[in-house]
């Protein structure tokens, strides 16, 4: 897997059938492109770093863009699932912020945290085709047979592991564990994968309908007894070689500007 830039935004992809694959090969493309960024870069300071989660990917690309205007301070993301990204923080000891799709990484991550702060809420939903062949249009028509769910990999990604605590939730006869057909590792992918027609629904973050990519795509809700929406909290990584800049880029995104951003994208506040 080779990383891919686009205005100091880094992106990486890979899609499991049924069974999710080791996390070697991510972390070490993960690996490459730290490396990439920090030989890459020709002005006389190098970027902040900043690990998110792909499902914020809308907003913090809009939230860097007005920052590095404001300030004048060039930022670079990594995005990838939120515990493989742990995983390359743990690995290397290099970056300044860690924004994960759900706070229970950054208590995970113990020591390697200097401080934390609430930005937004992500409310899980099925995601389905408006002109889908089967007719679902409710979570009860989910766990009919036939219907085919793709999920994020649980060791990947932050709405994995909501898709495990949502099964685990209720009675098996209303869970939809025997629909799943795919696991990718990212919410992204498993976006995709239903605008592709691969499979009928995923399990994604609701404000994830509000991107163009999903323009197609309809909303079944989770009901409130069984869901669980994650809070999203960003921290400064302790072993942050500029402390006060990573700790002035964290505040700015949960400002009353950043906030509004991670709202305009249908995020909780």
């Amino acid at each position: 897997m080779v990383p891919s830039t686009n205005n100091n935004k880094i992106v990486f992809s890979e899609v499991c059938m049924i069974k999710p694959f080791p996390q070697l090969k991510l972390l070490l493309s993960l690996l490459l492109a730290i490396s990439f960024v920090l030989s890459g870069c020709v002005q006389t300071k190098d970027p902040l770093i900043v690990y998110s989660g792909k499902g914020m990917k809308k907003a913090m690309d809009e939230i860097v863009r007005l920052y590095e205007k404001l300030h004048g301070v060039k930022v670079s993301i990594i995005y990838a699932g939120s515990n493989t990204l742990l995983g390359t923080i743990e690995e290397t000891g290099v970056g300044d912020i860690f924004l994960p799709g759900s706070r229970s990484y950054i208590k995970k991550a113990g020591t390697l945290i200097a401080n934390s702060y609430y930005v937004a809420k992500h409310v899980p939903t099925f995601a389905v085709r408006k002109d889908n062949k089967k007719g679902l249009k409710n979570y009860a028509d989910l766990i009919e047979d036939g219907v085919q769910i793709a999920i994020a990999n649980k060791e990947m990604a932050a709405i994995g592991n909501v898709a495990k605590a949502i099964m685990n939730g209720g009675s098996e006869e209303k869970s939809f564990r025997k629909n799943i057909a795919i696991v990718g590792s990212t919410v992204n992918e498993i976006l995709s994968l239903v605008v592709d027609r691969e499979v009928d629904a995923a399990l994604v973050w609701t404000d994830m309908l509000t991107w163009e990519a999903a323009a197609g795509l309809v909303e079944i809700t989770i009901p409130e007894t069984v869901n669980k929406p994650k809070e999203i909290w960003i921290a400064e990584l302790s072993d942050s070689s500029r402390p006060e800049e990573a700790k002035a880029f964290a505040k700015f995104v949960v400002s009353e500007q950043g906030q509004a951003i991670f709202k305009m994208y249908g995020f909780g506040i």
